[in-house]
C-alpha cells in the first residue's frame, strides 16, 4: 500500500463527512455529520486535518489540535473499513507524531471501547479521563451559603480580560483567550455575559462558572439542555463553597431560561468536584478515558 498524506482540501469534504459518520455512528448521542457541521467543528476546535489517499482515493482522515504544554490532541481518526483500516489509521497517527513541536500526544476514547487496544499497540498509555455528568432541572435550587465578603453576580461587558485571566489562573494554563466570549455569542445564541456567573471578593473575580445552551443537543436532538463550563476558582480561594454556589446559580439560570437538564465534564480524579456535583444532583452518564503517549523527554 502506497499512501499519500496531504492537508485537507475542499474537495475532500464529502469523504470526510462519510468517514466520520461511519466511525462515530455508535457513539453516545450521535449527531449525524453534515458538511456544514464538520466545517463548523473544524473552526471551533482549530482542527488540523490530514487526509490519507491512495491513487486520489480518500482512505482515512485524522483531525488534531494543539493542547496546553506542547500536547497535541487527536479529536478524529477514521478510515475506510476493511483489511487495511488499522494500517491507514496507524500511518495517520504516525504522521501527527512527526510534529517537532509536540512533546505529548493524546486522545479521548469511551471506556470499554475495543479500539483502546489499538491505541495501546501504538504505544499509548491508558489513563484516567473525564466523566460526562448530567442533572435534571426541575426547579430553582437553594444556593449554598458562602462568606459575607463574597459578591455573587454575572459578568459585565467590560470585564472580559479579568474573566479570562481568572479562568486561566484557576486552570493553571491558557484555557481561554480574549475573543472567546464573542465566539460563544455567535455560535451559541442566546449566550451573552449574563450567562457567566462569578464570585467577587475585594473587587476581584476569584471564581466563575460559564453556562451555555447545549447548542448541538438543542438543534439536532431537540433537547432542552444547557451546558456548564469552563468553571474555575483561583487556588487561594478554594474550599469556600464558591464553586458550589456558582454552579447552583448557573443551574437556576438555565432552568429560568427553559432548560430541563444540564450537562458538563469533569476529571475522574477530581474527587472534591465530583462530590460537589453529586450533591447538586449530577450523575455520571459515561466516562472518556485518556490515551497518552510521550514522544520526547524534553
Amino acid at each position: 500500500m502506497v499512501l499519500q498524506i496531504t492537508e485537507f482540501a475542499a474537495e475532500d469534504l464529502p469523504y470526510l463527512v462519510e468517514l466520520l459518520n461511519g466511525e462515530y455512528r455508535n457513539s453516545d448521542e450521535f449527531i449525524l455529520f453534515s458538511e456544514e457541521r464538520v466545517l463548523s467543528q473544524i473552526r471551533r476546535r482549530h482542527l488540523n486535518i490530514l487526509v490519507a489517499k491512495e491513487e486520489n482515493k480518500v482512505l482515512g482522515i485524522v483531525g488534531s489540535h494543539f493542547h496546553e504544554n506542547s500536547e497535541k490532541d487527536i479529536s478524529w481518526l477514521a478510515a475506510v473499513r476493511g483489511p487495511d483500516q488499522e494500517t491507514v489509521e496507524n500511518m495517520l497517527v504516525t504522521e501527527v507524531e512527526k510534529d517537532p513541536n509536540v512533546k505529548t500526544i493524546l486522545t479521548l476514547i469511551d471506556e470499554g471501547n475495543p479500539k483502546i487496544n489499538n491505541w495501546i499497540k501504538r504505544g499509548f498509555e491508558l489513563q484516567p479521563g473525564f466523566e460526562r455528568m448530567s442533572a435534571k432541572l426541575n426547579g430553582v435550587i437553594p444556593i449554598p451559603e458562602i462568606g459575607r465578603d463574597v459578591i455573587l453576580r454575572t459578568l459585565r461587558s467590560n470585564e472580559e480580560e479579568e474573566f479570562v485571566d481568572a479562568v486561566n489562573a484557576g486552570f493553571g494554563w491558557q484555557r481561554l483567550e480574549l475573543g472567546d466570549l464573542e465566539i460563544w455569542k455567535s455560535e451559541d445564541p442566546p449566550f451573552n455575559e449574563d450567562w457567566v456567573q462569578l464570585a467577587e471578593i475585594g473587587g476581584k473575580i476569584v471564581s466563575t462558572v460559564v453556562a451555555k445552551p447545549d447548542t448541538d443537543a438543542i438543534k439536532y436532538l431537540h433537547l432542552k439542555r444547557g451546558y456548564l463550563g469552563p468553571a474555575a476558582t483561583l487556588p487561594e480561594f478554594r474550599n469556600r463553597h464558591l464553586a458550589s454556589a456558582l454552579t447552583a446559580r448557573s443551574m437556576n439560570f438555565l432552568f429560568e431560561k427553559g432548560m430541563d437538564s444540564v450537562r458538563l465534564g469533569t476529571s475522574e480524579q477530581n474527587v472534591s468536584s465530583n462530590a460537589l456535583l453529586r450533591s447538586l444532583g449530577f450523575r455520571v452518564e459515561n466516562v472518556r478515558k485518556i490515551m497518552r503517549k510521550n514522544l520526547r523527554n524534553t
